[in-house]
């Protein structure tokens, strides 16, 4: 199992993500807002770094779903709400599952900050011999500029030349509040969980299975770089399960909803009747439904070292 990275590389990390949770208030105070930064970066470091955890294996949830968009009702989906209430009560019917391990977030507190935070406790939360979940629905839209040119946010790279974005709760509204997939990454490889399942119902979101940090760190190149981060992804039991491919639109919620049904039983129905209703089945449930259908390809990035990550059982 890999360890946590050195200290000088969380650092880094830790002044990404109090950046990213501060960006609001750094862009609207006064001279006295470094200081502030300082001082929460030491707090998040603290807390990181210092957190207790359980022994034995526990699973957990972050659910994660905007579904309204301030001041812009005509991009509301209800349907994401709908959806992230099915996998909360599909999970804690299960008995792996526990009611205060599953975080859900939705709504109007589904911010970019309230994001960040939430994978935060996730990572103060879990350890090497959990199973995390991380579910994730909104709107999702290639990164570009005020031309319609693409960006592509360091780390470059973006075969596209555009980073791939989940609009929050005020993306319509600011332009700023989003998260892009290489920052979503950089949190997923903070997890220590033996199982990480990445569940991302949004239009586009089959570039979210880009590899962290290409590029970042100095006497890397890309090629070795992207080679030893899925070994260490593969470690993890890392599992990406998506919507749609990188160039495609997302219809509804139907995604998520044919998932859903896989855990309620039909994954394990259709699939190896042992009793687990792995994500490898419940991807494979829904695709046979989606491309049936034919509007659009879900797409998984499979890196874990075990023939089925459980989910529920039947």
């Amino acid at each position: 199992m890999k360890n946590r990275p050195n200290m000088k590389f969380t650092m880094l990390i830790v002044t990404i993500v109090c950046i990213a949770i501060l960006i609001t208030p750094v862009c609207n105070a006064g001279l006295q807002r470094p200081n502030i930064l300082n001082n929460r970066c030491n707090e998040i470091t603290s807390k990181i770094n210092g957190f207790q955890k359980e022994a034995g294996t526990e699973y957990w949830a972050l659910i994660f779903a905007v579904g309204i968009y301030k001041n812009n009702p005509d991009e509301d989906r209800p349907s994401m709400l709908e959806a992230a209430d099915d996998l909360y009560d599909v999970l804690v019917d299960s008995p792996e599952w526990q009611p205060d391990h599953i975080h859900k977030v939705t709504g109007s507190q589904a911010t970019g900050q309230n994001l960040i935070k939430e994978l935060i406790w996730l990572i103060q939360s879990e350890d090497n011999d959990d199973m995390t979940v991380v579910y994730l629905t909104t709107h999702g839209s290639p990164l570009k500029d005020a031309n319609g040119l693409p960006v592509d946010l360091p780390p470059k790279d973006e075969a596209d030349g555009a980073d791939e974005i989940l609009v929050m709760y005020e993306g319509f509204d600011t332009w700023y509040a989003f998260i892009w997939d290489d920052l979503l990454n950089l949190f997923l490889s903070l997890l220590e969980s033996k199982g990480v399942c990445l569940i991302v119902d949004s239009c586009f979101s089959g570039g979210f299975n880009d590899h962290p940090f290409e590029g970042l760190i100095t006497g890397y190149t890309a090629e070795s770089f992207t080679t030893g981060l899925a070994e260490e992804l593969a470690t993890q039991g890392r599992i990406v399960l998506m919507s749609c491919e990188e160039d495609e639109v997302s219809y509804g919620s139907q995604f998520s909803g044919f998932l859903i049904d896989g855990f309620w039983g039909l994954a394990d129905l259709f699939g190896n009747g042992d009793g687990i209703n792995s994500a490898e089945e419940s991807f494979a449930y829904a695709e046979f439904w989606l491309n049936l259908m034919g509007q659009q390809h879900p797409t998984m990035l499979d890196l874990d070292p075990e023939e089925e990550f459980p989910v529920t059982t039947s």
